[in-house]
């Protein structure tokens, strides 16, 4: 049975997607940046610890570098990623304590853990550590508020692990560096009505304006805009009244507060027509973002909590932000899902920083929602870029399809975790060019299903898309119309309706296969001479094209989680100084059970590679070694060249391509003289049987047998292995040795 070649790439096209989710914050000695995030973003989420400002993604950097420090799962020790010992573990098991009662029961009623029964060997997976970590941190700050610097949470690291402070504030900083990739239109919305307080309000004024200095703005990257409200609304600024950050802030710190009552759903509505309008400077192709700064005392609950839904059913995401004695339950009907991530406090000054960098992480990576009309574009660059986006299951006549022309997508898809990835997702796809990816779980959920989206896009190198000859670095995310896809099967030349069985015998739900995608061979004796050995795969960056000196290429997977890096031809990323920076990847680590090996030492440069290009045409692939008898050279089928020892007692010998027993040396001063007849040209040494005499005109000249470790045969006139002159060394011999 076969598919016809038409019909095989409708099908794949379609249905190009890993046929199961995958959920490794579960997994025992799982680690990497993606693990984390996914595990803080859970607890986040779910309310277990919502505004924790950053610590625990800093801690697991700080404490074991995401999980790839070898110590991080060593024997005898189960704290985890966030290396939470057994005392601080035990602690955490008295969920009565008021502290950590109420994250004990989002523990229960989120993941289905009675925490209370977990043990310390549990927390070897990352969930478990990170939750325990959330509860730890929660019972060493008692009723206090979680600072947000980096300077502060250092005191409360070193409390809580007994530490160096240094080693906090030298490192934390690395873990959550924030890029704004993605266009944002970013819009301030300020109650300034009768119920919040001038102190209040100057606070309000004070952290958009911090937070605007720690955006990028630019017409290609975060705009900003001012609205307060009271009684009536005031636009202070649009999307284009200022061309500086300077400018925008100035704008910001000027707004005058107008009191009046609460009428909170006129601010919302007025942020609906700013956000989406041209005339006030709005990007079609931005994600909108609100901040609403509310005491949540409106006049109306119900106004508020219909204009709000309707901003969200728009597209928007809506952080709420309380100041002084915010209502919470107007604040979390305000925010967008999930909830716990999009609702913060601000009660002081002292609290603008503590928040600072989590809004600014938030509000760059908000969502961008896919709408019937709003398709999600996208520019591919040089390093691999995350898009997080969310949908709503469309009807029966529509799907959701990414596209790209000129690079690689790999989508993750999941209806409860926002933001899905390489560690947590229920679905995953790939695009490539001139294969599109069809979101097929809209077909087996609810139409009006929440679905969380992330796209994560990398370029196609430069010789790839060459030989694509592609240059439009492009991506689309959207909903489409379904396609009415027919798939036939032919069996011994004849067609019929494919049966269930058919289908999965098929393997739809695989990748394609390799010799699906034709590749020209850049294994051309030219590279191979300029020793140009590995080229990137055109269509998958896991992978890459490995050449042979006899210019055979070979598809080569990098290791799990890990992309072929164009500049250093090389899996993985490696800076100038020959480190390696850490990816994003769950490759198994060595057990502590493995066996150990000492890898054969390439040759030096000062012994020089004889492994060329001809060399390895002629099948040379064994050569002498310039400085030491014992050892040889052994070439690899790559032209890379490795220095073999030979055993004990023997020395290489490139006319027998092999190791040979080494001969003692010989020195003869004195013993019986040769003289040469006419019928023998060639006469054993009496005293060596390593040597000869070769006889010309006459004339005796000694030779020596190469390598000296033969022996002469004086019947067959040849240097061979075996020593078959029986007759002895006479006694006048002088030899030594």
């Amino acid at each position: 049975m076969a598919f016809s070649a038409a019909c095989v790439a409708l099908v794949v096209a379609s249905v190009l997607t890993l046929c199961q989710g995958q959920d490794t914050t579960k997994t025992p000695g799982a680690f990497g940046s993606s693990v984390v995030d996914a595990v803080v973003e859970r607890i986040r989420s779910r309310c277990v610890f919502s505004e924790d400002r950053l610590f625990l993604r800093r801690v697991a950097h700080v404490a074991s570098r995401d999980g790839a420090d070898s110590a991080t799962f060593r024997p005898n020790f189960n704290g985890g990623i966030w290396k939470i010992n057994e005392t601080m573990f035990d602690a955490t098991k008295a969920c009565s304590n008021v502290y950590i009662r109420s994250a004990c029961n989002n523990i229960s009623s989120s993941f289905g853990i009675d925490w209370p029964a977990v043990t310390w060997s549990d927390l070897r997976k990352p969930l478990y550590s990170g939750l325990a970590a959330a509860l730890s941190t929660l019972l060493t700050l008692r009723s206090r508020t979680m600072p947000g610097s980096i300077t502060e949470q250092a005191d409360l690291w070193v409390k809580m692990y007994g530490e160096q402070r240094e080693t906090f504030i030298n490192n934390a900083d690395l873990a959550t560096t924030v890029e704004c990739k993605n266009k944002m239109d970013l819009l301030f919305l300020l109650d300034s009505s009768g119920s919040v307080s001038s102190s209040d309000f100057q606070l309000m004024l004070n952290f958009s304006a911090d937070v605007m200095d720690a955006m990028p703005i630019s017409t290609e990257s975060v705009l900003v805009a001012g609205i307060s409200f009271s009684t009536s609304v005031q636009l202070h600024f649009d999307f284009n009244d200022y061309s500086t950050k300077a400018q925008a802030r100035s704008k910001m710190l000027n707004i005058n507060k107008v009191i009046g009552r609460t009428y909170t759903y006129l601010g919302l509505n007025r942020a609906a027509t700013t956000l989406y309008s041209s005339s006030a400077g709005a990007r079609s192709d931005a994600k909108k973002v609100v901040v609403l700064v509310t005491d949540g005392r409106s006049s109306s609950f119900s106004a508020t909590n219909q204009s709000a839904q309707a901003l969200k059913d728009l597209g928007t995401t809506v952080f709420a932000v309380g100041v002084g004695g915010y209502r919470l339950n107007e604040l979390q009907a305000a925010a967008s899902d999930p909830i716990c991530s999009h609702v913060l406090t601000l009660i002081s000054f002292d609290h603008i920083q503590a928040i600072l960098d989590g809004i600014q992480k938030s509000t760059c990576e908000a969502n961008i929602k896919v709408t019937k009309t709003k398709v999600v574009n996208g520019t591919l660059t040089n390093t691999t870029t995350t898009t997080p986006a969310v949908a709503k299951v469309p009807g029966n006549n529509e799907t959701i399809e990414a596209s790209t022309s000129c690079g690689i997508l790999d989508i993750y898809v999941s209806t409860a975790d926002p933001k899905p990835g390489p560690a947590v997702h229920d679905d995953r796809y790939r695009a490539m060019p001139d294969a599109p990816a069809t979101l097929t779980v809209t077909e087996t959920l609810p139409s009006g299903t929440t679905l969380f989206i992330s796209v994560v896009g990398t370029r196609l190198p430069a010789s790839a898309a060459a030989l694509r000859n592609c240059s439009n670095y492009t991506w689309t995310l959207g909903m489409v119309p379904k396609k009415n896809i027919t798939v036939i099967c032919e069996e011994n030349g004849v067609r019929r309706p494919c049966t269930n069985s058919d289908v999965v015998k098929a393997k739809l739900c695989d990748k394609r296969v390799d010799s699906d995608y034709p590749v020209d061979n850049p294994c051309t004796t030219s590279n191979l001479e300029k020793g140009l050995l590995r080229h990137p795969y055109p269509y998958d960056p896991t992978k890459f094209l490995q050449c042979d000196m006899k210019g055979n290429n070979y598809i080569t997977l990098c290791p799990r989680g890990v992309t072929f890096n164009t500049r250093t031809c090389e899996c993985g990323f490696t800076s100038p100084g020959g480190a390696s920076t850490p990816q994003a990847n769950e490759q198994d680590r060595n057990s502590t059970n493995s066996t150990s090996y000492t890898p054969v030492p390439p040759v030096s440069s000062n012994v020089g590679n004889p492994c060329t290009v001809r060399a390895l045409a002629k099948n040379e692939f064994y050569h002498t070694h310039s400085s030491d008898e014992a050892k040889f050279i052994q070439c690899d089928e790559w032209g890379k060249a490795w220095v073999k020892a030979c055993a004990p007692s023997t020395i290489w010998s490139q006319s027998h391509y092999t190791c040979i027993k080494k001969a003692k040396a010989s020195t003869r001063t004195s013993g019986p003289t040769v003289t040469c007849s006419a019928s023998d040209n060639y006469l054993p040494d009496p005293c060596d049987h390593h040597a000869y005499y070769r006889c010309v005109h006459q004339q005796a000249t000694r030779v020596v047998c190469h390598p000296a470790s033969l022996f002469f045969n004086p019947v067959a006139k040849v240097c061979g292995f075996v020593d078959s002159n029986a007759a002895a060394i006479p006694a006048s011999c002088n030899a030594s040795g």
